[in-house]
């Protein structure tokens, strides 16, 4: 079956005027080729497990590397169409709807005028109906962020405080927990040279995004020292970049954390404000592992 198309872009000429009787005037016009007459389409649908269309899915082509270069949304019989795609190598397509998990589909090559099928099966997010805390943690005088300051998240039940979860503010001062099953939280962050500071948090809808935000008051009543130290591997280079973690020795021996940061590029790390005690510390860098 022929299908006619556009040898050229629609092209559109200037304006000239006729002013007087039997004037004539010329209008030239260029045409251009139409980049899209050897293009292909991806075409398809999203479906649930049930084979039920999932209206309103986004499905998402990108390159090898990840560029995103084109996303369409399915229709109400889950239905979607990428039309004039560039022939080329290396199609990833995805797709995605609201409480479901990212699917990938097979990756393809597209080749001139080829129409290429693509169908997704969809399975729900276990987790997307779960809470998340999202917290700023800032200086109350300086209005500045405190990056390093150590949250522990504990859930409530019945007066009884349970661990959950431990993090660290990053550069901006923030942190988040997530995955978060419905109750009461509270939230316990403590930072070198601020007085520490405990907040409840309660999440009871579906999906909710609680957003903390702390002002942290300096301690002036301690007097305080400074821990620094190189972090280096077995061949006595400096690890840059590296994690370091402060401990707090409690008197049974059981470690606390109580600060966060990183190693600059000679290795180095600094704490500061830091309390009269017993303290140690803990390093660890963290590399990308590709897995076959």
């Amino acid at each position: 079956m022929a299908v006619t198309n556009d040898k050229y872009i629609l092209g559109q000429s200037v304006a000239k005027e006729i002013v007087d009787y039997g004037e004539e005037i010329r209008l030239d016009l260029e045409l251009q080729p139409n980049p899209n007459l050897d293009s292909g389409s991806v075409y398809g649908t999203v479906k649930d497990i049930d084979d039920n269309p999932i209206e309103g899915a986004l499905v998402k082509i990108m390159s090898d590397e990840h560029e995103p270069l084109a996303h369409a949304i399915t229709s109400e019989d889950g239905e979607y169409i990428f039309s004039n795609l560039p022939a080329g190598t290396d199609y990833h397509i995805y797709s995605t709807a609201t409480e479901y998990d990212l699917e990938e589909g097979i990756p393809f090559t597209l080749l001139a005028k080829q129409n290429i099928q693509r169908n997704f099966v969809l399975e729900l997010d276990p987790n997307a109906k779960l809470g998340l805390i999202a917290g700023d943690i800032v200086d109350s005088k300086t209005k500045l962020p405190i990056s390093g300051a150590v949250v522990n998240l504990f859930e409530l039940e019945d007066d009884v405080e349970t661990l959950v979860g431990t993090t660290f503010t990053n550069e901006y001062g923030q942190y988040t927990f997530r995955e978060l099953a419905q109750g009461d939280y509270e939230v316990k962050i403590s930072m070198l040279g601020y007085l520490p500071f405990t907040t409840t948090v309660t999440i009871d809808e579906e999906g909710q995004i609680a957003h903390v935000i702390t002002k942290l008051e300096v301690d002036s009543s301690t007097s305080r020292g400074t821990i620094s130290g190189i972090i280096t591997d077995n061949n006595n280079l400096v690890i840059a970049n590296a994690d370091v973690i402060l401990y707090n020795v409690e008197d049974d021996d059981s470690l606390t954390p109580v600060a966060f940061t990183k190693t600059n590029d000679e290795g180095l790390y600094l704490f500061i404000n830091v309390d009269k005690g017993n303290y140690k510390i803990k390093a660890n860098k963290i590399i990308d592992v590709t897995v076959s």
